[in-house]
């Protein structure tokens, strides 16, 4: 294994700001809630798209950048092995997808 391959795996320390640990797993289940309830948000416009047949507004540009950076995100979250960012990248991938097919499918604008 070369010194370069190593270095690009070795995880820096966290340096944690909070002081007590009851602070670091409140703001660590805080942060999972949202990895999960974050996507939802997204759930309207894509049961908007699909329930009314019609994506006009709805710019496919805009979603297939959102879900190239999430994959990008996706494969940090796995390769680092972070669940959080794993978790949310997985989830909002899923949904943002959904965005862009009923946008594909009912009429959305390229820009």
């Amino acid at each position: 294994m070369t010194r370069l391959h190593r270095h690009l795996h070795k995880k820096k320390q966290r340096v944690l700001i909070a002081t007590s640990r009851a602070n670091v797993k409140l703001i660590d289940r805080l942060t999972y809630a949202a990895a999960i309830v974050e996507p939802i948000f997204t759930l309207p416009q894509a049961y908007q798209i699909f329930h009314s047949g019609n994506a006009e507004g709805v710019s496919i540009v805009s979603w297939v950048g959102y879900e190239v950076l999430t994959i990008v995100w996706l494969f940090y979250g796995y390769i680092h092995r972070d669940k959080m960012i794993f978790i949310y990248s997985l989830l909002s991938g899923i949904v943002q997808a959904a965005v862009i097919i009923g946008a594909a499918m009912y009429g959305g604008k390229l820009l």
